[in-house]
C-alpha cells in the first residue's frame, strides 16, 4: 500500500483545479466545441480528462495551498484566461458573421426577423448556412487542433494566475475592428449585385407604375442570395483561413509569451 500524504493530495487537487479551468474555459466559448450539440457535462469531462493527462507538464509549477487568493481568485483567473482566448477564436468568425447578416438583409430572408426579433429564434437562414459551413471548414483545416496544441504548450511557459500581456484592451479592439472590416469586405459583393438591382427595380417602378414591385422583388431577391452563394463557395476555405489568421496570431502571442 502506497502512502499518501495530505500535502501530496492538496497539491494534486490544485493542480488538477487549476489545469481544469483554463482548459474548461476554452470549451465553455470557443466555437468548435461550445455548440449546442455537445452538452456542458461532455465538456467538463473532457476538460478533466485533458488535465489529467497535462499534470506532469505543470508539476514544476506547484503553488502551495497558502498562496491561494480568498475566494480561489486564482481558478477564476485561469477560467478568465480560457474564456478569453475562446472569445478571440469566436471574434474571428465575426467575419463570416457579418457577410451572413448582409446577405440575410439584403436577400430578405430576414425581413420578419428584423420587424419582430425574438432571442429565442436564430438570426437567419444565411447566417445558420454560412456559420455551418465555416465551422465545417474550421474543422477541416485542423483550427481545433492547432488552438489545442497552443492551449497545451501555455502551461509550460504562461504562469498560474498570470494574465497573458498581449491580450490588452488595445489589442481586442483592434481585432473586432479588423473583423468587421473584414465582413464588409467580403460583403461588397453582395451589395452591389443588390444595388444594381434595386437600381433597376426602382425604374422599373418609374416605368410601370401598376407593377407590384414589392411581391415581385422578394421573388427574385432570394434566388440572388443563393447565385452569390454559389459564387462564394469555392473560395470559402480561403475566406476562413483568413478570417482565423489574427485570431490565431494574437493566441499564440499571448499564451506562448516566456516571461523573464
Amino acid at each position: 500500500m502506497v502512502p499518501l500524504s495530505p500535502d501530496w493530495i492538496s497539491q494534486f487537487a490544485e493542480l488538477l483545479m487549476l489545469v481544469s479551468m483554463r482548459v474548461l474555459g476554452f470549451f465553455l466559448v470557443m466555437p468548435l466545441f461550445a455548440f449546442r450539440a455537445n452538452p456542458m457535462r461532455v465538456r467538463v469531462l473532457l476538460s478533466l480528462v485533458i488535465a489529467l493527462g497535462l499534470m506532469p507538464l505543470v508539476s514544476v509549477q506547484r503553488i502551495p495551498v497558502a498562496a491561494f487568493a480568498p475566494g480561489y481568485l486564482l481558478a477564476f483567473i485561469e477560467l478568465a484566461i480560457g474564456m478569453a482566448g475562446g472569445m478571440i477564436i469566436r471574434l474571428g468568425f465575426m467575419a463570416v458573421d457579418v457577410l451572413a447578416e448582409v446577405l440575410s438583409m439584403q436577400s430578405g430572408l430576414s425581413f420578419a426577423v428584423s420587424y419582430a426579433r425574438d432571442p429565442a429564434l436564430s438570426s437567419g437562414l444565411m447566417a445558420e448556412f454560412l456559420g455551418l459551413v465555416a465551422m465545417a471548414l474550421a474543422f477541416v483545416l485542423n483550427i481545433h487542433l492547432l488552438v489545442l496544441d497552443i492551449l497545451l504548450a501555455s502551461f509550460k511557459v504562461l504562469p498560474f494566475g498570470v494574465w497573458p500581456t498581449a491580450w490588452n484592451l488595445d489589442a481586442l479592439i483592434g481585432l473586432v475592428q479588423d473583423s468587421f472590416v473584414l465582413g464588409l469586405v467580403l460583403s461588397l459583393p453582395a451589395i452591389a449585385v443588390y444595388w444594381l438591382f434595386n437600381m433597376t427595380q426602382s425604374m422599373l417602378a418609374r416605368v410601370s407604375p401598376q407593377m407590384n414591385l414589392f411581391s415581385i422583388g422578394f421573388s427574385v431577391m432570394i434566388p440572388i442570395a443563393f447565385v452569390v452563394i454559389a459564387f462564394m463557395l469555392p473560395q470559402f476555405p480561403e475566406i476562413v483561413q483568413r478570417t482565423l489568421e489574427e485570431p490565431v496570431r494574437l493566441l499564440r502571442a499571448g499564451l506562448e509569451q516566456r516571461l523573464p
